[in-house]
């Protein structure tokens, strides 16, 4: 939580909200100037996810505005545009390297190669990954948890799905936070971790 520039790796609109709403917002609220880059999107999608950004905290936003479900087809690209932003960042969080989704992996994979010698965090995503391993926990104080489900809530399209519903949001935050001994967290992978 010292990380002074922060970078998020979002295949799609919302898995930055989804997967590290809540560190986001923390890290946002102690100083942090954060990066997101969303790969993939459409003109509302990204007007919706600027407001959702805001809502965390995120500084700045950047698409890629690549085609969803065929980032792996353009995985030269991504990263291509990732090593160009190596040395900037003391902090990524990107997919977790066992997701499932298609997208995330892509992203997951080039974020790896790209950022091998940074710190580097992957988010949770349970609906796509069965075998994922909480390594890291960071404790969510309401106003995170908050933050979190009201920048989810910005995505009126995706409402329906289980994972945006705010119960779900919550209970997730719960069972985290009970497995680490605090009110509420949200889990990591540790994929790197650098001590200077």
């Amino acid at each position: 939580l010292n990380a002074k520039n922060v970078l998020i790796l979002a295949p799609h609109t919302d898995d930055a909200e989804l997967g590290a709403g809540g560190l986001i917002s923390r890290l946002a609220d102690a100083g942090a100037y954060v990066t997101e880059i969303i790969f993939t999107g459409t003109d509302v999608g990204n007007t919706v996810a600027v407001f959702a950004a805001e809502v965390m905290g995120i500084n700045n936003v950047r698409f890629r505005d690549m085609p969803i479900r065929r980032l792996g087809e353009h995985r030269q690209d991504i990263l291509d545009g990732l090593i160009e932003l190596r040395g900037q960042y003391d902090l990524v969080i990107m997919p977790s390297l066992r997701d499932t989704h298609q997208d995330h992996q892509a992203v997951a994979q080039e974020g790896w190669r790209a950022f091998k010698n940074t710190n580097l965090l992957g988010y949770e995503e349970p609906w796509n990954d069965m075998h994922y391993d909480a390594q890291l926990f960071v404790s969510l104080s309401e106003r995170d948890l908050f933050n979190k489900m009201e920048a989810v809530y910005q995505y009126s399209s995706q409402r329906h799905k289980e994972y945006c519903d705010p119960e779900y949001i919550r209970s997730l935050a719960r069972v985290r936070g009970v497995q680490a001994g605090v009110e509420y967290a949200e889990s990591f992978n540790i994929v790197r971790q650098i001590i200077r």
